[in-house]
């Protein structure tokens, strides 16, 4: 018999997401590399600003008053993807891992490591910081990177039905792509 969604709330195995039976494609060090790309990151922004100077030259160029509001939106924006995400992942305890494919699941494969892109292109775009910029690119890089062993990891363990949730759901964007057929 299975035990039910509350009891397993006790289960010292889920007391932390590393040690969670129910999940399936994370990578082990994930944790610690996002950590590590923040760091990275705004310690770049923090040095490009205030030691370096460089985005100051480019305030003239673009108003705070007009990169607010795209910043602001990309921060809500990413901040309610990456918290909305995470709620779906880990509010509900079960003996096996499923593919989630409902809530922002149905719509895209990554939110919670997009709302996390998202919240850099904010912090990017007021800060108007050239070394940040550098910085983001290794950062998308990582964020994909993770994105795609997660992948790998979930196709070994669910096969078909993980290849067809492919098939179904944009990786990054909920936004669907016509594949055409090549021209003869």
């Amino acid at each position: 018999m299975k035990k039910k969604n509350q009891d397993l709330r006790n289960d010292p195995r889920y007391q932390n997401h590393e040690s969670r039976p129910d999940l399936a494609g994370e990578h082990p060090k994930g944790d610690a590399w996002q950590f590590i790309a923040a760091l990275i990151f705004f310690t770049a922004v923090i040095l490009d600003y205030f030691y370096m100077g460089n985005p100051q030259k480019f305030n003239n160029l673009i108003s705070i008053w007009f990169r607010f509001p795209f910043a602001f939106l990309l921060f809500l924006s990413g901040s309610w993807l990456s918290f909305r995400g995470i709620h779906e992942v880990f509010s509900e305890y079960r003996e096996e891992p499923v593919i989630l494919t409902e809530g922002l699941f149905r719509y895209m494969r990554h939110p919670i490591y997009l709302g996390a892109i998202l919240f850099y292109l904010a912090v990017l775009i007021i800060t108007l910081s050239p070394l940040g910029l550098i910085v983001i690119i290794g950062v998308l890089m990582l964020y994909h990177w993770l994105a795609v062993y997660e992948e790998k990891r979930m196709l070994a363990l669910f096969g078909k039905a993980y290849q067809n949730y492919r098939q179904q759901v944009p990786m990054w964007l909920p936004i669907k792509f016509k594949k055409t057929a090549p021209h003869r």
